[in-house]
């Protein structure tokens, strides 16, 4: 659970305090006054109308505009109580919805209780995680436009504002003894990226290392990835549901995170040019770049993301050069570093279980349309889908069928209707009866791909997974998806589809052993673990000639 309770608020004269608390009082018994204060009547309104809150129903939140409370909600959660009496007295009624909160955890119910604590706290200020995924559309740009100026109100695009705090962490004089470091985990699926990193600093004497876990914008995978850490580490220090200021009270002198996706993280506060303020944060990409298109997609998209990272660890050494020249302005305070990419070693040459069959991972991209193919990598699941099942006509007992589609996939197409909710179940059902092995946990993926002995796949990060462990890829060609100068000779090591005839022709020959590429193919790999191999060693050294750069020579003091 998060790490702060609720501060100590300035003292109180007993007194005042008493006045005031008598005055509640007389409210609460119909006995008003015309002493009583206004802002105490506001008050006595916020403290009536979130005990009203836990009693509606959850499914209330999604037509929330059209419900009796939903003006007066909006209405008082503009007024923030400044009255240091009154304040105090609040703690007692945040307590209360505190303890409901628990209580409902298990339940969306939760969110009830959430919404009584805003009246009384900002969102800075909570403790538990705000949610609004059960909104209705209206109210969460409502609540929004009136708690706006309790957000961090940085300009994302102000390379000047950004400039500023990267000289101060530049310039900072670290606290003596071990380095601190956090490692903010979005997604237990693609966090593998940096776990090598964290892993090899828990093992340090000189280092402490901590999992910062948050859920998704629709609070997804909370207690999945609370349970599957914990079981990953058993006697590793991890947070969960945590804010801005739990992170704060850590005192990190790095913040480690892997991707700049910041709308999708659970806490609006919890973003990088938040974070950069207190401390250097660090980025190891969430998936290795292979080709320009990718890589100018990203810097291009979210230049507010990377323009207030104060180290990048690339994947490549061009994914290094394009970033030092999309951001020039800041070069001199940001550090764009090529040291390797941690999670490649894991990959080369893994083990393979043995098997009589051929057995055949199919790992579809998840743009299907035509909008974003031509930046992020096209899929063929729309044109393939149906014949990747009709290969167990073709081929029988040969070969086994593994599908494991990009998680977006199937959302994506329901939502920009190439598919219905109806037809994405009745192709599920399909795999089923064709016995196609479906992976639906993608954490951990290194264990599933033990059991496969051909890789058909699109563009994606993965595809150097794959081609490491030395066996055949087919590659469905995506002819936008232009491969960075370091990765054209993997390219060429793959068996390249153009169409589904190609794919055919590839399986026919790899399924009967004919194997043209296999010396060339691990020649190639093993030239790129040479490059990779020792990837997290780099890393940790890099940071720490960074930390010890700064003991000597800070010039602003501890932050």
């Amino acid at each position: 659970m998060a790490l702060i309770e609720l501060t100590e608020e300035q003292p109180v004269d007993e007194k005042i305090l008493a006045k005031y608390s008598n005055q509640l009082l007389k409210l609460s018994q119909g006995r008003a006054s015309k002493n009583v204060e206004p802002e105490v009547a506001i008050f006595y309104r916020k403290q009536i109308l979130s005990r009203r809150l836990l009693k509606i129903s959850v499914e209330d939140l999604s037509k929330a505009p059209a419900q009796s409370w939903y003006g007066e909600y909006i209405a008082l959660l503009a007024i923030r109580i400044k009255n240091p009496a009154l304040q105090i007295i609040s703690r007692e009624i945040v307590a209360e919805l505190l303890q409901w909160y628990r209580e409902h955890f298990q339940s969306d119910e939760r969110e009830l209780a959430v919404l009584g604590l805003i009246q009384f706290m900002t969102p800075l200020e909570l403790m538990v995680p705000f949610n609004q995924h059960l909104w209705h559309s209206t109210m969460r740009a409502d609540v929004r436009a009136v708690i706006l100026e309790q957000y961090p109100s940085v300009n994302y695009t102000d390379r000047e504002i950004a400039a500023y705090w990267l000289y101060r962490q530049s310039k900072r004089r670290h606290e003596f003894g071990k380095i601190r470091v956090v490692f903010i985990v979005q997604s237990r699926i693609t966090c593998d990226k940096f776990l090598p990193v964290y892993e090899a600093m828990t093992s340090r004497n000189d280092i402490e290392a901590f999992l910062f876990l948050h859920t998704d914008t629709n609070y997804k995978h909370a207690a999945g990835s609370w349970k599957y850490f914990r079981d990953k580490y058993p006697d590793a220090i991890i947070y969960d549901n945590c804010t801005l200021p739990d992170l704060q009270l850590l005192k990190p002198d790095y913040v480690f995170i892997s991707n700049p996706y910041e709308n999708r993280r659970t806490f609006l506060s919890l973003r990088v040019n938040d974070i950069v303020k207190f401390a250097k944060v660090c980025v190891i990409s969430y998936g290795a770049t292979l080709a320009y298109s990718f890589a100018n997609r990203l810097f291009d998209d979210f230049p507010n993301f990377y323009g207030n990272v104060y180290m990048m660890f690339c994947s490549g050494k061009s994914i290094k050069a394009l970033a030092e020249k999309k951001f020039t302005t800041n070069l001199n305070r940001q550090h764009f570093e090529f040291c390797g990419y941690p999670e490649l070693k894991s990959w080369y040459q893994l083990e393979k279980s043995p098997s009589s069959k051929k057995r055949i991972l199919w790992t579809p991209r998840w743009t299907p349309g035509s909008r974003q193919e031509s930046r992020v990598g096209g899929s063929h699941f729309l044109k393939y889908k149906d014949k990747f099942i009709a290969l167990t006509d073709r081929y029988g007992g040969k070969v086994e069928l593994y599908f494991r589609p990009h998680m977006n996939l199937f959302r994506e197409l329901v939502r920009n209707g190439d598919m219905t909710n109806a037809e994405v179940d009745a192709y599920k059902k399909n795999l089923d009866a064709a016995h196609v092995i479906r992976h639906t946990n993608l954490a951990d993926m290194n264990n599933s791909l033990r059991n496969v002995d051909i890789f058909l796949t699109d563009y994606s990060s993965i595809v150097i997974d794959l081609f490491l462990t030395g066996r055949p890829v087919i590659y469905c060609d995506f002819p936008e998806a232009v491969p960075l100068p370091e990765y054209k000779e993997m390219f060429s090591a793959m068996y390249i589809a153009h169409g589904w005839q190609d794919v055919e022709r590839y399986l026919d020959d790899l399924i009967a052993d004919k194997d043209p590429l296999f010396a060339g193919r691990q020649k190639i790999a093993a030239k790129i673990y040479e490059t990779h191999k020792d990837a997290t060693e780099k890393i940790i050294e890099r940071i720490l000639k960074d930390f010890n750069a700064n003991l000597e020579a800070g010039a602003y003091g501890k932050n």
